[in-house]
């Protein structure tokens, strides 16, 4: 499954989830519902601004994507 088709599905799950309608989100997170319509469907990925104020909004899990993508990042603590 692509990054796009991932983000697409998790946004949905999350949306119903948490009992929201487009309108809500996309108002929450400053953009059209149009849009966001496109964004659920797996048409457009979200640009990275929108891309972490639906993170943050939906409150998804961004280990979902980094195993999607096998994104292997190393974090120090200091």
């Amino acid at each position: 499954m692509s990054l796009k088709s991932k983000f697409s599905s998790e946004a949905l799950r999350a949306r119903t989830a948490l009992g929201l309608t487009q309108q809500e989100v996309a108002d929450a997170v400053s953009t059209s519902v149009r849009w966001y319509q496109h964004i659920e469907k797996g048409t457009f990925m979200p640009g990275n601004v929108l891309m972490l104020r639906l993170i943050f909004f939906l409150e998804l899990d961004i280990e979902v994507f980094r195993e999607e993508e096998e994104i292997n990042v190393p974090v120090r603590s200091r």
